[in-house]
C-alpha cells in the first residue's frame, strides 16, 4: 500500500454536512454556559439567604443552652459558606464569554470550566453533604429531646433518607446528564481543532 496519502484531497472531498459548524458549536457552548450560570446563581442565592438566616439565628434568635445546637448551626453555616466560596470560582469562569476568540481558545475555556465542575461535584459536594448531615443531626438533638424518642427517630430517618436519596441517586444522574452535555460540545470543538490543525499542516 502506498504511503503517499493526499490528506488535502481527502479533506476537500469530505461532505460539508458532516463537518461540524464552528459558529453553531460555539453558540451551543454559550447556551450551556448560560444554563450552568443561571443554575449556580439560583443555588448560591438560596444558600446566601439561608446563611444569613442561620447567622441571625445564632446571634439573636437561638435561645438554647445546648452546645450541640450551637455547634450544629456553625457547621451548617460553614458548609454553606464553603460551597459558595469555592463555586464562585466557577461562576466567574461562566460569566466570561469570548465567542470572538478562535476555537482553540474557546476549547481551553470550556475544558477549564469542566475541570472546576468536576472538582465541585467530586470533592466539594462530599464536604457539603458531610457538614449538612452532621450539622442537622446535632441541631435536631434538642428538638428530639422535647418530642420524644419515637417521633425524633422518625425525623432522623426521614432526614437522612432524603439526604441519601439526593446524594446516591439524584446527584449521580444530574452529574451524568451534565457531563454528557459538556462532553458533546467539547468533543465537537476538539474535532474542529484537529481538522484545522490538519489543514494547517498541509499548507
Amino acid at each position: 500500500m502506498s504511503s503517499n496519502i493526499d490528506f488535502k484531497a481527502i479533506w476537500l472531498q469530505q461532505d460539508p454536512v458532516a463537518k461540524p459548524d464552528i459558529s453553531e458549536v460555539i453558540k451551543k457552548g454559550m447556551k450551556l454556559k448560560q444554563k450552568a450560570r443561571n443554575k449556580l446563581l439560583i443555588v448560591n442565592g438560596l444558600l446566601l439567604a439561608t446563611t444569613v438566616y442561620y447567622i441571625w439565628l445564632l446571634i439573636y434568635g437561638l435561645h438554647t443552652a445546648m452546645l450541640t445546637t450551637i455547634i450544629g448551626t456553625i457547621l451548617l453555616i460553614a458548609g454553606f459558606v464553603a460551597y459558595m466560596v469555592v463555586s464562585n470560582g466557577l461562576l466567574l469562569s461562566l460569566f466570561k464569554s469570548h465567542p470572538e476568540t478562535d476555537s482553540f481558545a474557546y476549547l481551553t475555556e470550556l475544558l477549564a470550566i469542566r475541570r472546576k465542575q468536576n472538582f465541585i461535584q467530586a470533592r466539594l459536594m462530599k464536604v457539603y453533604t458531610l457538614t449538612l448531615s452532621v450539622g442537622m443531626a446535632l441541631v435536631l438533638i434538642e428538638s428530639v429531646k422535647k418530642i420524644g424518642l419515637m417521633w425524633g427517630s422518625a425525623i432522623y430517618i426521614v432526614l437522612f433518607g432524603w439526604i441519601a436519596f439526593v446524594y446516591f441517586y439524584l446527584k449521580p444522574r444530574i452529574i451524568k446528564k451534565q457531563r454528557a452535555e459538556w462532553g458533546a460540545i467539547i468533543e465537537k470543538l476538539q474535532t474542529i481543532n484537529d481538522q484545522l490543525l490538519l489543514l494547517k499542516d498541509m499548507e
